[in-house]
């Protein structure tokens, strides 16, 4: 097979948060594309040395007599992951750290107990994106902090808190998953419109779709996106009702905009805005 550079990956994180926490026990994605549940929040920052995974298997040597290994048996095996907060004044980053029973928000105020209690298991995301490349995502179902580096509170440095998540094994016996999405990121889009009657347009990055009808259902709506040439029926989802507003997922990126001088009816105006 021929080398290929644009399968070589360089990570950096997504705008939509690299560092995501939630419960234990939250539903976890299943694919790199795929919409996080809710509960996944976004816990800012991370140093400048990303992520560090490491796998570490344990084995023992079994030898005949005369000194030939015959069989290798894997006595341990452990998953890690370590990054760095650098949001150390954001109490989602102090829960995690701290534990999230010691940690209490009043107004502007944050109240932060340091005690011997066992931090809390969690379920982790690391999502991260190489421009048009490609997406990687890592989802860690059952992750706990088992150790907080050093912190160093100085003048002439930013105070971070390094932090190793143990990865525990799922149900599944399996304590990460990861996935990769070679392309741009998908876009998701809102459209909105006010109209008694008439036609508008959609355009993918400069391409105009055939009119549209002022009530048209989401799939008329999604067929005359599929006809595009570049996306496709497995490139465009469309949700919402007859009319609109639609929401609409264009999974190999692109932007998106309308036109709706073929609209009318009083207060008649069409918009597209990134959901």
């Amino acid at each position: 097979m021929a080398s290929t550079v644009a399968n070589i990956y360089a990570a950096m994180p997504r705008a939509t948060g690299s560092l995501l926490r939630a419960p234990l026990g939250t539903p976890g994605p299943n694919s790199a594309t795929s919409d996080l549940d809710p509960a996944f929040l976004d816990h800012g920052y991370i140093g400048e040395d990303g992520y560090t995974l490491a796998e570490s298997r344990d084995i023992d040597k079994k030898k005949a007599f005369g000194g030939s290994t015959v069989k290798i048996l894997q006595t341990d095996y452990t998953l890690t992951a370590q990054f760095a907060f650098l949001e150390s004044i954001n109490a989602l980053v102090l829960r995690a750290v701290y534990g999230d029973d010691n940690v209490t928000v009043t107004g502007n105020s944050i109240a932060v107990r340091h005690n011997k209690r066992q931090l809390p298991h969690s379920s982790w995301i690391i999502d991260t994106l190489d421009s048009d490349v490609a997406l990687r995502r890592i989802w860690i179902p059952d992750g706990q902090i088992s150790t907080v580096d050093d912190v160093q509170i100085v003048h002439t440095e930013t105070i971070a808190y390094t932090v190793t998540v143990e990865c525990f094994e799922d149900a599944d016996g399996t304590p990460l998953y990861e996935w990769v999405h070679k392309g741009r990121p998908p876009t998701q889009w809102t459209v909105a419109l006010s109209a008694t009657a008439g036609t508008f347009l959609l355009s993918v990055d400069g391409k105009p779709t055939t009119a549209i009808a002022f009530d048209a259902a989401n799939a008329a709506v999604r067929t005359a996106l599929a006809a595009l040439a570049g996306v496709g029926t497995d490139g465009v989802t469309v949700t919402g009702p007859a009319g609109g507003p639609y929401k609409i997922t264009l999974s190999g990126g692109g932007t998106l905009s309308g036109n709706g001088t073929g609209l009318t009816g009083t207060g008649t105006k069409l918009t597209v805005t990134p959901a």
